[in-house]
């Protein structure tokens, strides 16, 4: 039996071993990995005497995001232990499957794009009147755009992916013994934690930025319990990630 089956997680919930207290943990620990993440770098430009250190800390999140997926994999390490299973089981890894699962994640690009430009237009156009909001990441020096493009979406994707999908929605779907409350829960808290990625104290940003996200995670967390099969999704994330900071952020550092 698959570890991170529905029938596996209702047999350690009934011998206790999955509780509310772990997904009720995990739910909004991106976020608070975020700011914790994202104070580290503003304490470093503190310390270089930067007049503005929390908003000089903002364009670096495809670097300092790995710090983000550090704390939340540790986290996730210590509350799949408990459960008496693996952190990888959260994935579901089979290697009969995985050029099947590779074309299904490249087949989810399309489609996962129409959530995510819808969302960003229509709460762009609700909230600043405008097709074009404010855009997320700014100018890195070259090193930083790389890593942002070759190792950063990768480890985000992969990472994400496991928190929200291999792990909380399940388990709230067992938990609250109903699959649309699973998905409201998680896929609210999926789209919380953009509002602080970064976290820039701008209300109407954070809520476009909350709101935007919502009609991806929703076909995110619905789709996935339908499939059941995390490395797509994954691989969909990793590389629609490494093509936002690619365009904006890699290619203007190139010509700089």
């Amino acid at each position: 039996m698959d570890p991170n089956s529905h029938e596996a997680l209702l047999r350690r919930q009934e011998a206790t071993m999955l509780t509310w207290r772990g997904p009720a943990l995990m739910l909004f620990a991106r976020a608070a990995c975020a700011v914790g993440a994202q104070a580290v770098v503003a304490a470093v430009f503190a310390l270089r005497a930067s007049p503005t250190p929390w908003h000089d800390a903002e364009p670096w999140l495809p670097v300092y995001g790995t710090l983000i997926d550090a704390g939340c994999l540790a986290l996730l390490w210590w509350l799949t232990r408990r459960e008496g299973i693996r952190l990888f089981d959260l994935v579901g890894f089979e290697r009969m499957r995985l050029v099947r699962d590779t074309l299904l994640g490249f087949a989810l690009i399309p489609v996962s794009l129409v959530f995510i430009l819808g969302g960003i237009y229509a709460v762009g156009w609700l909230l600043y009147g405008t097709l074009t909001p404010p855009y997320l990441f700014g100018l890195l020096p070259l090193p930083g755009a790389l890593y942002g493009v070759l190792v950063w979406p990768f480890i985000w994707g992969l990472t994400e992916q496991m928190t929200y999908n291999g792990y909380l929605v399940p388990r709230f779907q067992v938990l609250c013994r109903s699959t649309s409350l699973a998905i409201v829960f998680v896929a609210l808290a999926w789209s919380l934690q953009h509002a602080f990625m970064p976290l820039t104290f701008d209300a109407k940003f954070m809520a476009f930025r909350l709101l935007a996200s919502v009609p991806n995670t929703v076909f995110q967390t619905l789709l996935y319990l339908r499939l059941r099969r995390l490395l797509p999704f994954a691989i969909a994330h990793a590389l629609m990630d490494g093509a936002t900071v690619l365009i904006p952020v890699l290619v203007p550092s190139v010509r700089a």
